[in-house]
């Protein structure tokens, strides 16, 4: 999607004007460009104070206690304001208080959030606030290396507005293949949100975070990832994420053994080898293992996987992906195939994987619990409650990994409420399920139904250990468990013994009085069932 510049203010962005580089005149007259430009632009940033209440995975029926956050937000045209997505995030209030002004703090709200891209969108109702504000402009082009770029906002340190210089370090893209620039201009707490400003006052980017353990290192989100973003925000279109085609890493292809094997011309240098190809992915029916992915919209991908960005410069091919948007675009596509050239149009989504990564875009605190055994989805938000070599090993494994079918969890033991009805298993935890009484677990929401409908004296639990070889057996007395549930949830303040998202959406709520109902239907009809053979008892424990 090629970057464009937003779009005029309107009769309805009344008292709203857009900040320009101030100007003044010579001596002779003439008009030039004032170099103020930046600090006239600070008068369009406004502080951000964040009460919110955070998701506790570590113990998911129970919120974490009420915690403060400041941050940094600028007008644009629309009456809006910009911000990260992690400074607003599970925010049950925000103020805004502007720099211009009387110093008076008003209520705001988020109107769109995105999560992968860490953006935010709010907006003010009262129109005393926007009296007298300028918006600022954004730049529609990409900074150069080696230019100035300064971060206002309001980091720690002070209460007032902070202004920090520095110049563009590096551009390249992150994790997710999205645009991103390096600077060396300082980005601490509270600066998160705030406008980066080049020379002449335009924005260029979002100040979003630093590297850790590193002397000036931060990065800022460029102004056509922002772009992007708020025209998602105009025009309706729900953000669904970072496009993508639904590819692993490509392997480059720097081999001439390598290249000769998959029908390579000898005069042709570019293409990367595609090593896998997600099953629920846009491009499951259209590529193959070992394809050549030559072009992406008429562009060459070399054989270290970069494509040009301008005079010297190359980035990774994924930027020609990842500036479009997911859900509503597509990509021209030139690949080879048996030494065949194949174009093809492939839709763009977003990357679905078996480890969901961010807390309220595809994870949520799930639980079920079961005589005490606390089970959990996997998801990086839970692990980073643990401090375990077994849960690092376990990431290792599984946290590339994409979805392979709908619906599908890997579903952990997260811990062990110590009761009677659970002696002997008061120390385990961390492990995998594999199966309940016999039967693969799909996901959280499908357990909870399982042990639900379940009238079998004992409840048998699988589990593969995430170090070392071996299974561990948990096998619980039914009746027991349902005598101490009651005290169980009573001791440790849960109200309700499971939290589960049957439909993998929203927050998570009890099991549905449908899934309750249907499990004990299920159950009696299995109960007046004639009984099965040993022979078709043994065929279906091989199911």
């Amino acid at each position: 999607m090629a970057d464009s510049p937003l779009p005029s203010p309107t009769d309805d962005d009344e008292g709203v004007s857009v900040a320009q580089p101030a100007r003044k005149k010579s001596r002779k007259g003439a008009v030039s460009v004032d170099t103020r430009g930046v600090s006239a632009g600070t008068g369009s940033v406004c502080k951000l104070f964040v009460k919110r209440v955070e998701s506790n995975y570590a113990d998911p029926w129970r919120r974490r206690s009420q915690g403060s956050a400041t941050g940094t937000g600028f007008l644009v045209e629309g009456k809006w304001i910009v911000t990260n997505a992690h400074v607003v995030h599970r925010a049950v209030s925000i103020l805004v208080r502007a720099t211009t002004g009387p110093p008076i703090k008003y209520s705001a709200k988020v109107l769109c959030v995105g999560v992968p891209c860490d953006l935010a969108v709010l907006e003010v109702s009262d129109p005393k606030f926007w009296e007298g504000k300028d918006s600022l402009k954004l730049s529609d082009q990409l900074p150069r290396l080696d230019d100035n770029a300064t971060c206002v906002g309001f980091p720690m340190g002070g209460d007032n507005i902070c202004v920090t210089r520095g110049v563009v370090s590096r551009i390249d893209v992150n994790d997710h293949g999205l645009l991103r620039i390096q600077i060396d201009a300082a980005i601490n707490p509270g600066n998160s949100g705030g406008p980066v400003l080049g020379q002449h006052g335009l924005v260029v980017g979002v100040a979003t975070s630093h590297l850790k353990n590193a002397s000036n290192i931060g990065y800022i989100i460029p102004t056509s990832v922002l772009q992007q973003f708020l025209e998602c925000c105009r025009s309706g279109y729900a953000y669904r994420g970072v496009a993508s085609l639904g590819i692993a890493r490509p392997q480059t292809l720097e081999s001439t053994a390598l290249r000769k094997a998959l029908k390579l011309k000898e005069n042709f240098t570019g293409g990367v080898r595609i090593s896998a190809v997600w099953p629920l992915g846009p491009a499951n029916d259209l590529l193959r293992i070992d394809d050549v992915l030559l072009a992406i919209d008429d562009v060459e991908i070399g054989q270290d996987a970069t494509v040009p960005l301008r005079d010297n410069e190359r980035i990774h091919f994924m930027h020609l992906v990842t500036r479009r948007l997911a859900g509503r675009d597509s990509a021209a596509v030139r690949v080879l195939r048996e030494g065949e050239e194949i174009h093809l149009s492939i839709p763009l989504m977003p990357d679905r994987w078996l480890v969901p990564r961010y807390d309220n875009y595809d994870a949520a605190p799930e639980y079920v619990i079961v005589g005490g055994l606390v089970f959990v989805p996997l998801s990086r938000p839970w692990a980073e409650t643990k401090r375990d070599e077994r849960i690092r090993s376990l990431l290792v494994q599984k946290l590339g990994l994409p979805l392979p079918e709908e619906g599908k969890q890997a579903v952990i033991l997260s811990k062990v409420l110590a009761h009677p009805c659970n002696v002997g298993y008061h120390s385990l935890g961390l492990v995998v399920l594999e199966s309940f009484n016999s039967a693969p677990v799909h996901n959280l929401a499908q357990l909870a139904q399982a042990v639900a409908k379940s009238d079998a004296e004992l409840l048998v639990f699988e589990f593969a250990r995430t170090a070392g070889h071996g299974k561990d057996l948990v096998i619980l007395n039914r009746e027991e468990c349902n005598q101490a549930e009651e005290e169980i949830r009573t001791q440790h303040l849960i109200a309700s013994p499971c939290m589960v998202r049957e439909d993998g959406l929203g927050e998570p709520r009890p099991l549905s009085d449908t899934a309750t109902a249907a499990a004990a239907a299920s159950s009696s009809s299995a109960a007046s069932a004639p009984a099965a053979s040993a022979m078709d008892t043994e065929e279906a424990s091989k199911l």
